[in-house]
């Protein structure tokens, strides 16, 4: 078990305990506003100040059927869930007699150069589907769905680059602080998540601000448990009847 996942169930079991013991709830609160830290980022070429300890990013890939010259619909991720692909029915169409579309999502080692102005904070993930077998062209009929995870520090949009060069992509950045964005993408390329030149970049104060904020939640809520446990024990007691002697 990740010591994320043992914070999350620390935090459960925190909350259940002090919900069981000092009240008749009739449905259970609702804790909302906690912002659990996503592992940490996984880079491709990281910055000096974040090699150590650094994971390299995994790719994705699925391979999904055709039907009447187009993919039903469906999706693709990361095994580390920093890049994540979905679309509709119809959203490419195959030549005919295509049975399947392998589509692959790569953290590319050696992206094209970044527009003047720009830097690319965060790794340039390859999103490719072709038809196989004999890896057949495949057409984008209508925009699918992308989402990246960017690193901490500035971020101002995703930016794609087909093969003419980069260009912005209106972007929407996820609710509650979750350090991801989304576009529409209207092809297969190059995608990376981008910010301003000489912004303030990922640094590893910045990361550990989401832990400090999470478990330190985390311990209050512990400690509330804990309290409520003793509190009811010490109530137990004092509930007690007490014995009387029988009388010679």
């Amino acid at each position: 078990m990740t010591s994320r996942r043992a914070a999350l169930a620390a935090l459960a079991l925190g909350l259940a305990a002090a919900a069981l013991l000092h009240g008749r709830m009739a449905a259970p609160p609702v804790y909302d506003g906690i912002i659990v830290p996503p592992e940490p980022y996984r880079w491709e070429s990281p910055p000096p100040n974040l090699k150590a300890g650094n994971q390299p990013p995994q790719s994705g890939e699925s391979t999904l059927p055709v039907l009447n010259g187009q993919v039903s619909g469906g999706g693709v991720q990361t095994a580390d869930s920093q890049a994540v692909i979905y679309f509709g029915p119809g959203a490419f169409k195959v030549p005919a007699g295509v049975p399947s579309v392998r589509c692959t999502i790569t953290p590319d080692p050696n992206p094209p150069a970044p527009p003047a102005g720009i830097d690319i904070r965060g790794n340039v993930y390859r999103v490719t589907c072709v038809g196989q077998p004999g890896n057949t062209p495949v057409t984008v009929t209508s925009t699918y769905h992308l989402t990246l995870r960017f690193p901490s520090g500035a971020f101002k949009e995703i930016q794609y680059e087909e093969g003419s060069g980069w260009r912005a992509l209106p972007t929407l950045r996820a609710p509650g602080g979750d350090p991801y964005a989304s576009v529409n993408a209207p092809g297969f390329g190059e995608f990376a998540t981008t910010a301003p030149a000489g912004a303030p970049g990922p640094s590893i104060f910045s990361d550990l601000g989401r832990y400090v904020e999470f478990y330190g939640i985390l311990a209050f809520v512990i400690l509330f448990g804990v309290i409520a446990i003793i509190q009811e024990v010490r109530r137990r007691r004092h509930r007690k009847p007490a014995v009387t002697k029988k009388k010679r």
